[in-house]
């Protein structure tokens, strides 16, 4: 009877130790959250920005002491699908997060997807401020007594500052994060269970 139990141990001891204990990995974590950061940001500024774009005229009429508006800050087409996209980008990369962080290979295609929208919308959009600028440095030149004119010279310090600024960030966070997205998922990580951890414990 002893002899039966012990072998019983035994054979519960082997099976235990020959099941291999696999462990999640810790980085679709970290990038799951930094994307729902990201994302929550980006979908903030660019709702806001979006709602408030038909109401800047109204906002600067007394500054404006009579003038019309400047050319670069009148609401375009363009404007409007920039600004959609960029919304329907920034819920992406949001629900990319939120799979990254419940470890679903899901989050592989949609960040694989903000990545491809986000570099050249961002090269678009830094492209139509750059435009915006013209425009608002013609409407300096037109109307050189009003309060506002010197903020659009384009010779001035801030001016310039502000242009290496954009383009920085441009390059930063429009152009290099989602590069990133791109080679990580697109090269590195490009296996189901490199996500989720799957029974074979690939990371």
């Amino acid at each position: 009877m002893s002899e039966h139990l012990e072998h019983e141990e035994s054979a519960s001891v082997d099976e235990w130790e020959s099941i291999q204990v696999v462990n999640r990995p810790k980085w679709p974590v970290v990038i799951g959250i930094i994307s729902l950061v990201w994302g929550g940001f980006w979908l903030l500024c660019g709702g806001l920005g979006l709602a408030f774009l038909p109401l800047s005229a109204g906002f600067m009429e007394q500054a404006l002491e009579g003038d019309p508006l400047p050319y670069g800050m009148v609401a375009t087409s363009t404007d409007y699908i920039i600004g959609v996209a960029g919304l329907i980008g920034s819920l992406i990369l949001l629900f990319a997060g939120i799979m990254a962080i419940s470890r679903r290979p899901l989050t592989r295609p949609l960040h694989l997807l903000y990545g491809i929208m986000a570099i050249p919308l961002s090269l678009w959009s830094y492209m139509n401020q750059m435009s915006k600028a013209e425009l608002n440095a013609e409407w300096a030149k037109e109307f050189p007594n009003n309060p506002m004119a010197p903020n659009f010279d384009p010779s001035s310090a801030g001016a310039a500052a502000g242009q290496v600024i954009g383009l920085v960030l441009t390059i930063a966070l429009g152009v290099l994060i989602p590069l990133f997205y791109l080679i990580w998922f697109g090269l590195i990580k490009t296996k189901p269970e490199q996500i989720t951890g799957g029974d074979e414990g690939v990371y």
